[in-house]
């Protein structure tokens, strides 16, 4: 059996396959760039090099705040044991967990259980914390298209294409009007106790899914309650993660003036705009990896920056996730241990104390 589960856990072939080829359309263009080009721009960083962190650290911030608003009416309101952590606290939690997002094949939906799980850890019940952690990401991802639609709206008035702009603004409206009633309305009727039907018929697990039916059914009801009561809360929310994308979009010009080329504000909320689309072509590549890169140049080449400026960048955006990632992992890992040690210390209390009588 251990040789089973260890066979489960390996990663599947095509995932192993985007993967390499990612590597390989990272190397590609760093060899064709050259490594002496990508120098020659790095070396215009100077000291200031640290401040390319603080935009997504004030945007991570702010994504922290919009989630914490959540997570507090919700123990609150359903009578929570447990107190909503900090902002703070908050920031190092979703850390671990978009971690997670970032080094698994998932769609950016792995690490939700995660973030999930280490509220648990501080008293949160389970139903609860999932309730507000989904109710964040469904605003994360509204408030994201909402950011790319105003980003590809600038680039359209910008490049004066054939396509009238009242049209792309119209159809554009209509289509998230659509996915936001999808999404809020999936989770009012009861998405998880749908897809637990679901899973019954195609599956005959019965006894597996029994175990899991009362928590889904909970989470269904609380998700219910939140968007049929707590609009302003979510309201709020939104506006938290929107102002995390516009906050994160000087990241590009932050970096851009950094190197000696520097844009104008509107340019460098395009380029993150049409960059988080490039990115979310590539979900199912670990980390994106060579595809978001790849998108990087053509994006740059459609404002007249060069290659190698944007492979510099792409580099630098890159050595930022790992400095983020990283952070997260090694919070995780703390949390990990920390779990393990509450709960070893108990049988250890309980020898000594045997010992002593």
């Amino acid at each position: 059996m251990a040789d089973r589960i260890r066979a489960g856990r390996r990663p599947p072939l095509w995932q192993l396959s985007l993967l390499c080829l990612g590597v390989l359309i990272f190397a590609g263009l760093i060899y064709a760039v050259g490594t002496r080009a990508i120098l020659d721009q790095l070396r215009g960083l100077g000291w200031l090099a640290p401040l390319i962190a603080a935009p997504y650290f004030a945007s991570y911030l702010l994504d922290s705040l919009g989630w914490w608003w959540v997570l507090r009416a919700e123990t609150s309101a359903g009578g929570s044991p447990g107190v909503a952590p900090s902002p703070v606290r908050l920031f190092a939690i979703r850390a671990a967990g978009e971690a997670v997002n970032a080094i698994t094949p998932t769609a950016y939906l792995g690490g939700e259980p995660v973030k999930a799980w280490l509220l648990r850890q501080r008293g949160i019940p389970l139903v609860l914390g999932l309730t507000a952690v989904l109710a964040s990401k469904t605003a994360l991802m509204l408030t994201q298209g909402v950011f790319v639609f105003l980003g590809v709206l600038l680039g359209l008035h910008r490049w004066q294409p054939g396509i009238p702009l009242w049209a792309v603004a119209g159809g554009g409206m209509a289509l998230g009007a659509l996915i936001f009633g999808l999404m809020i309305g999936a989770q009012r009727r009861g998405v998880f106790g749908f897809l637990l039907d679901l899973s019954r018929r195609v599956s005959g697990r019965d006894a597996l899914l029994a175990a899991w039916e009362s928590d889904l059914r909970a989470l269904d009801g609380r998700l219910r309650e939140f968007y049929g009561s707590r609009q302003r809360v979510f309201f709020v929310c939104c506006v938290c993660h929107l102002a995390g994308w516009v906050v994160g979009s000087l990241e590009v010009y932050l970096v851009l003036w950094l190197l000696g080329t520097p844009v104008d504000l509107v340019s460098a909320f395009i380029i993150e705009a049409l960059s988080g689309v490039a990115k979310l072509a590539a979900v199912i590549v670990p980390g994106s990896l060579g595809v978001q890169e790849g998108g990087q140049v053509l994006i740059f080449a459609a404002f007249g920056l060069s290659v190698p400026l944007a492979v510099t960048f792409s580099l630098l955006r890159r050595g930022r996730e790992l400095l983020w990632v990283g952070f997260g992992l090694s919070v995780l890992l703390q949390t990990q241990a920390l779990a393990w040690l509450r709960q070893s210390r108990v049988p250890g209390a309980e020898s000594r104390d045997s010992r002593r009588a």
